[in-house]
Protein backbone atom coordinates (compact mmCIF):
# COMPACT_ATOMS: atom_id res chain seq x y z
CA UNK A 1 0.00 0.00 0.00
CA UNK A 2 2.78 2.61 0.83
CA UNK A 3 4.57 1.50 -2.42
CA UNK A 4 1.52 2.21 -4.29
CA UNK A 5 0.98 5.80 -2.88
CA UNK A 6 4.55 6.79 -3.57
CA UNK A 7 4.10 5.41 -6.82
CA UNK A 8 0.76 7.61 -7.02
CA UNK A 9 2.64 10.98 -5.44
CA UNK A 10 5.43 10.51 -8.18
CA UNK A 11 3.51 10.35 -11.30
CA UNK A 12 1.44 13.01 -9.19
CA UNK A 13 4.07 15.34 -9.45
CA UNK A 14 5.71 14.56 -13.30
CA UNK A 15 2.10 15.07 -14.25
CA UNK A 16 2.26 18.86 -12.67
CA UNK A 17 5.66 19.05 -13.06
CA UNK A 18 4.65 18.74 -17.28
CA UNK A 19 1.57 20.78 -17.19
CA UNK A 20 3.53 23.75 -15.41
CA UNK A 21 6.02 23.58 -18.26
CA UNK A 22 3.33 23.70 -20.84
CA UNK A 23 1.72 26.76 -19.44
CA UNK A 24 5.27 28.08 -18.59
CA UNK A 25 4.19 28.88 -15.37
CA UNK A 26 7.70 29.23 -14.31
CA UNK A 27 8.47 31.45 -16.92
CA UNK A 28 5.47 33.32 -15.89
CA UNK A 29 6.04 33.61 -12.06
CA UNK A 30 9.54 34.79 -12.69
CA UNK A 31 8.54 37.45 -14.71
CA UNK A 32 6.38 38.42 -12.39
CA UNK A 33 8.34 38.75 -9.41
CA UNK A 34 11.03 40.45 -11.59
CA UNK A 35 8.66 42.88 -13.06
CA UNK A 36 7.68 43.83 -9.62
CA UNK A 37 11.43 43.95 -8.40
CA UNK A 38 12.08 46.33 -11.42
CA UNK A 39 8.78 48.48 -11.15
CA UNK A 40 9.72 49.16 -7.21
CA UNK A 41 13.22 50.32 -8.38
CA UNK A 42 13.47 53.89 -8.04
CA UNK A 43 16.12 55.97 -10.27
CA UNK A 44 18.33 56.35 -7.03
CA UNK A 45 22.22 56.97 -7.80
CA UNK A 46 25.06 56.82 -5.63
CA UNK A 47 27.66 59.52 -6.02
CA UNK A 48 29.92 57.30 -7.87
CA UNK A 49 28.31 56.95 -10.35
CA UNK A 50 25.79 60.06 -10.98
CA UNK A 51 28.97 62.33 -10.41
CA UNK A 52 30.08 62.98 -14.02
CA UNK A 53 26.39 64.80 -14.41
CA UNK A 54 27.96 67.90 -12.52
CA UNK A 55 31.56 67.73 -14.50
CA UNK A 56 32.41 67.04 -17.88
CA UNK A 57 35.60 65.29 -19.53
CA UNK A 58 34.69 68.09 -22.44
CA UNK A 59 33.89 71.55 -22.78
CA UNK A 60 32.11 71.33 -25.81
CA UNK A 61 31.56 67.53 -26.70
CA UNK A 62 30.82 66.57 -30.39
CA UNK A 63 29.71 63.02 -29.09
CA UNK A 64 27.63 62.11 -26.32
CA UNK A 65 27.60 58.56 -25.27
CA UNK A 66 24.37 57.32 -23.65
CA UNK A 67 23.19 54.16 -22.00
CA UNK A 68 24.36 51.69 -19.48
CA UNK A 69 26.89 49.45 -18.37
CA UNK A 70 27.77 48.75 -21.84
CA UNK A 71 28.19 52.14 -23.03
CA UNK A 72 30.37 52.76 -19.40
CA UNK A 73 32.52 49.93 -19.97
CA UNK A 74 33.93 51.35 -23.16
CA UNK A 75 37.00 53.60 -22.91
CA UNK A 76 35.74 55.78 -25.92
CA UNK A 77 38.57 58.15 -26.21
CA UNK A 78 41.22 55.92 -26.61
CA UNK A 79 39.00 53.35 -28.53
CA UNK A 80 37.82 56.19 -30.83
CA UNK A 81 40.81 58.10 -30.66
CA UNK A 82 39.48 61.51 -30.38
CA UNK A 83 38.67 63.39 -26.61
CA UNK A 84 35.24 65.26 -28.11
CA UNK A 85 32.70 63.22 -26.23
CA UNK A 86 31.36 62.93 -22.93
CA UNK A 87 30.67 59.18 -21.64
CA UNK A 88 27.08 59.23 -19.99
CA UNK A 89 26.54 55.24 -19.23
CA UNK A 90 26.07 54.09 -15.84
CA UNK A 91 25.72 50.88 -14.67
CA UNK A 92 22.68 49.08 -14.28
CA UNK A 93 20.55 51.99 -15.84
CA UNK A 94 17.29 51.21 -16.96
CA UNK A 95 15.82 52.96 -20.17
CA UNK A 96 13.27 55.63 -18.06
CA UNK A 97 15.93 56.49 -15.68
CA UNK A 98 18.01 57.13 -18.73
CA UNK A 99 15.10 59.02 -19.63
CA UNK A 100 14.78 61.08 -16.44
CA UNK A 101 18.57 61.56 -16.87
CA UNK A 102 18.27 63.52 -20.41
CA UNK A 103 17.92 67.05 -18.14
CA UNK A 104 21.37 66.74 -17.58
CA UNK A 105 22.84 66.67 -20.99
CA UNK A 106 20.05 70.16 -21.88
CA UNK A 107 23.08 72.33 -22.77
CA UNK A 108 25.67 70.01 -24.20
CA UNK A 109 24.90 71.22 -28.17
CA UNK A 110 26.60 67.63 -29.30
CA UNK A 111 26.56 66.83 -33.04
CA UNK A 112 25.73 63.28 -32.48
CA UNK A 113 24.47 61.12 -29.61
CA UNK A 114 25.05 57.23 -29.49
CA UNK A 115 22.37 56.05 -27.59
CA UNK A 116 22.24 52.51 -25.93
CA UNK A 117 19.74 50.76 -23.28
CA UNK A 118 16.85 48.47 -22.95
CA UNK A 119 18.23 45.21 -21.67
CA UNK A 120 18.09 45.67 -17.78
CA UNK A 121 14.53 46.25 -18.45
CA UNK A 122 14.05 42.50 -19.53
CA UNK A 123 12.47 40.16 -19.07
CA UNK A 124 10.19 42.57 -16.46
CA UNK A 125 9.70 45.23 -18.77
CA UNK A 126 6.40 45.20 -21.79
CA UNK A 127 8.71 45.55 -24.97
CA UNK A 128 6.49 48.45 -25.86
CA UNK A 129 7.33 50.51 -23.24
CA UNK A 130 10.87 50.04 -23.71
CA UNK A 131 10.79 50.82 -27.30
CA UNK A 132 8.25 54.32 -26.62
CA UNK A 133 10.79 55.56 -24.41
CA UNK A 134 13.80 54.63 -26.61
CA UNK A 135 11.86 56.79 -29.03
CA UNK A 136 11.49 59.79 -26.42
CA UNK A 137 15.66 59.73 -25.87
CA UNK A 138 16.20 59.66 -30.20
CA UNK A 139 13.26 62.68 -30.00
CA UNK A 140 15.18 64.68 -27.37
CA UNK A 141 18.27 64.37 -28.74
CA UNK A 142 16.53 65.72 -32.50
CA UNK A 143 14.93 68.66 -31.19
CA UNK A 144 18.45 69.44 -29.69
CA UNK A 145 19.39 69.67 -33.24
CA UNK A 146 22.02 66.44 -32.86
CA UNK A 147 22.22 62.91 -34.97
CA UNK A 148 20.61 60.28 -32.81
CA UNK A 149 21.99 56.59 -33.79
CA UNK A 150 20.54 53.46 -32.34
CA UNK A 151 22.51 50.96 -30.98
CA UNK A 152 20.11 47.92 -31.24
CA UNK A 153 20.17 45.70 -27.68
CA UNK A 154 22.98 43.05 -27.89
CA UNK A 155 21.39 39.59 -27.24
CA UNK A 156 22.78 37.80 -24.12
CA UNK A 157 24.97 34.67 -24.06
CA UNK A 158 23.92 31.11 -22.09
CA UNK A 159 26.38 32.30 -19.14
CA UNK A 160 24.70 35.37 -18.42
CA UNK A 161 22.58 33.18 -15.58
CA UNK A 162 25.26 31.97 -14.15
CA UNK A 163 26.37 35.67 -12.46
CA UNK A 164 22.85 37.79 -13.14
CA UNK A 165 20.11 35.29 -12.01
CA UNK A 166 17.56 37.84 -14.02
CA UNK A 167 19.23 36.16 -16.66
CA UNK A 168 18.42 32.83 -16.62
CA UNK A 169 15.45 32.66 -18.81
CA UNK A 170 18.30 33.98 -21.82
CA UNK A 171 16.51 32.30 -24.66
CA UNK A 172 13.04 33.95 -23.43
CA UNK A 173 14.91 37.46 -23.14
CA UNK A 174 16.76 37.04 -26.81
CA UNK A 175 13.00 36.94 -27.81
CA UNK A 176 12.27 39.57 -26.84
CA UNK A 177 15.36 41.41 -27.79
CA UNK A 178 14.53 40.32 -31.58
CA UNK A 179 11.26 41.85 -31.31
CA UNK A 180 12.47 45.33 -29.72
CA UNK A 181 14.98 45.21 -32.31
CA UNK A 182 12.76 44.65 -35.11
CA UNK A 183 10.35 47.97 -33.84
CA UNK A 184 13.50 50.03 -32.90
CA UNK A 185 14.62 49.11 -36.87
CA UNK A 186 11.70 49.91 -38.18
CA UNK A 187 11.28 52.94 -36.75
CA UNK A 188 14.41 54.65 -37.24
CA UNK A 189 14.35 53.24 -40.81
CA UNK A 190 10.58 55.13 -41.12
CA UNK A 191 12.47 58.28 -39.43
CA UNK A 192 15.72 58.09 -41.36
CA UNK A 193 17.80 57.11 -38.89
CA UNK A 194 20.95 55.74 -38.21
CA UNK A 195 21.19 51.95 -36.38
CA UNK A 196 24.00 50.02 -35.21
CA UNK A 197 23.19 46.10 -35.20
CA UNK A 198 26.20 45.02 -32.64
CA UNK A 199 24.77 41.90 -33.38
CA UNK A 200 26.00 41.31 -36.77
CA UNK A 201 29.23 41.20 -35.48
CA UNK A 202 29.15 39.53 -31.95
CA UNK A 203 26.14 37.05 -31.89
CA UNK A 204 25.35 33.91 -33.82
CA UNK A 205 21.80 32.70 -33.69
CA UNK A 206 20.05 35.11 -31.82
CA UNK A 207 23.19 34.19 -29.13
CA UNK A 208 25.54 36.28 -28.07
CA UNK A 209 29.27 34.96 -28.47
CA UNK A 210 31.54 34.02 -25.58
CA UNK A 211 34.92 35.38 -27.05
CA UNK A 212 32.94 38.59 -27.18
CA UNK A 213 31.96 38.94 -24.18
CA UNK A 214 32.71 38.56 -20.13
CA UNK A 215 29.90 37.19 -18.30
CA UNK A 216 27.32 36.56 -21.54
CA UNK A 217 26.28 40.47 -20.75
CA UNK A 218 29.08 42.55 -21.02
CA UNK A 219 31.67 42.70 -23.79
CA UNK A 220 35.43 41.77 -24.40
CA UNK A 221 38.09 44.56 -25.73
CA UNK A 222 37.36 42.49 -29.32
CA UNK A 223 33.53 43.25 -28.43
CA UNK A 224 34.27 46.63 -28.02
CA UNK A 225 36.42 46.91 -31.01
CA UNK A 226 34.07 45.93 -33.21
CA UNK A 227 31.75 48.09 -32.02
CA UNK A 228 34.15 50.71 -32.05
CA UNK A 229 34.33 50.10 -35.60
CA UNK A 230 30.45 50.13 -36.44
CA UNK A 231 30.53 53.79 -34.35
CA UNK A 232 33.52 55.18 -36.92
CA UNK A 233 31.46 54.56 -39.49
CA UNK A 234 28.69 56.61 -38.62
CA UNK A 235 31.35 59.04 -37.68
CA UNK A 236 32.56 59.39 -40.98
CA UNK A 237 29.19 58.95 -42.83
CA UNK A 238 28.12 61.99 -41.41
CA UNK A 239 31.64 64.03 -41.27
CA UNK A 240 32.08 64.02 -37.94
Amino acid sequence: MKNALKYINIITLILLVLIAIEYNIPQKVYKKIFSEKQKSSECNYTLNNFDFHYKAECDSPKIIMLGNSLIRGGEWTSLLKRSDLINRGIVGDRIGCICERLKYLDNKNAKIWFIEGGINDLPGEDIDSIFNRFKTIVEYARNKKAIPVVNLIVYLSPKAGDKYPARMLYKQINKSIKQLNKMLVKYATENKIDCIDLNSVVSKNDVLQDEYTTDGVHLTPEGYQKWTALINAILIKNGI
